[in-house]
């Protein structure tokens, strides 16, 4: 059902044309059922959108996105006791006594994970360590979010690619049972619409162009890895293992807009992109 807005904008001819292209637009993609997936399906929406109703506009609108690219070569870097000790009792403390009624449920049951976003103290933490975390990027940052991520005995992290919000994570180990690594594929390209159309993880695992490297954290241990153009999974825990991890992301400085779809239409001098942005945020609950 959509809003009294979008109700509203709907008997303006000129809109509902629009709104009916985007429609269309979405529909041709179907479901994108991996975790994180919502940027890359308006994204990729976009594309056909505007190849209908502003063809001339397409090629600079995928240019666009360049900064949130990583450069050629970017490695994962990795660095131990990264935290002192006091700042790693103070973290182990704080997720060792989270109230109850902060932790997430909704990822239990795919991730067999509790999640809490942005904590006021991993916030503060986060943004200081900014400058250590752009020296390891090489490149400026703005701090995204954060969330502590607590695995029981059933965690499991399919495999996904993040959004740009996240482009850059510190990924850091708190506590663990024993080492559970994370796999890592070479940088690729933005996964098209053909691979969301026909969406199969084991093919992505099994392609001959991609290479996954395995990465395991000690305790203190972090690090740093392009999400957003990297897929990565983590197997099944061991049985009855658990893994508490803590993760700040980050994004290029200067890429606020392009990172949040809702300004896109400002951001590109492109008016048309409103009603395919209306769609989205019908559709999802958390779109910005």
């Amino acid at each position: 059902m959509f809003s009294a807005t979008i109700k509203e904008r709907l008997r303006e001819p000129a809109y509902l044309d629009l709104h009916l292209a985007a429609v269309s637009a979405v529909g041709t993609l179907g479901p994108v059922p991996w975790y994180d997936a919502h940027f890359l399906r308006c994204y990729e929406a976009a594309k056909t959108y505007l190849g209908n109703v502003r063809p001339d506009a397409v090629e600079r609108f995928i240019a666009g996105f360049d900064m949130l690219k990583p450069q050629p070569g970017t490695e994962i870097v990795k660095a131990a006791n990264f935290f002192s000790a006091d700042t790693q009792r103070r973290i182990r403390e704080i997720a060792d006594t989270i109230p109850q009624h902060r932790l997430e449920l909704h990822e239990l049951e795919d991730f067999g994970r509790h999640v809490v976003h942005d904590h006021e103290w991993f916030v503060a933490l986060q943004h200081e360590i900014l400058p250590r975390v752009e020296e390891m990027a090489g490149r400026k940052l703005v701090p995204g979010y954060n969330f502590l991520s607590m695995y029981g005995g059933k965690g499991i992290c399919g495999l996904h690619m993040d959004e740009p919000m996240s482009m850059y994570t510190l990924d850091y180990c708190i506590d663990q049972s024993g080492p559970w690594p994370i796999q890592f594929s070479n940088l690729v390209d933005w996964p098209g619409r053909e691979l969301m159309a026909a969406w199969n993880p084991a093919a992505v695992r099994r392609s001959p162009d991609i290479r996954f490297t395995a990465h395991s954290l000690a305790i203190n241990g972090a690090l740093l890895f392009t999400g957003s153009s990297q897929w990565h999974y983590r197997d099944a825990i061991q049985p009855g293992g658990f893994c508490k991890l803590l993760f700040f992301h980050y994004y290029p400085a200067g890429a606020d807009d392009l990172v949040r779809p809702r300004r896109w239409p400002a951001h590109f001098g492109l008016p048309e992109l409103e009603p395919l942005i209306d769609l989205f945020a019908e559709i999802y609950a958390d779109f910005s």
